[in-house]
């Protein structure tokens, strides 16, 4: 490899780099801000002391609740027939 593909693959990682390393810093100065935010919405939740999470609408519906099994209604599966090479020339 000559002198000028060294110096050219290691331009490009050092463009890489910088640039990863402002978008990382730029997270890296937001998490403060994130922690706080989270620390706000946990201190409001805290405090409006809601045990109850279901809506306060009657549309809600338990799916987990197991008041009416439809296991036991199901009906029972017809069986499959045999199919044969002289049915399906027909």
């Amino acid at each position: 490899m000559s002198f000028l593909g060294i110096v050219t693959l290691v331009l490009i990682a050092l463009i890489i780099l910088s640039l990863l390393f402002v978008f990382f810093k730029a997270f890296i100065l937001l998490l403060p801000v994130a922690l706080i935010a989270i620390a706000v919405i946990w201190l409001i939740g805290w405090f409006t002391g809601r045990k109850n999470n279901m809506p306060s609408s009657g549309n809600y519906y338990d799916w987990f609740k197991n008041v009416n099994s439809t296991q036991s209604q199901t009906r029972a599966r017809k069986k499959a027939k045999n199919v044969t090479t002289k049915d399906i020339d027909k």
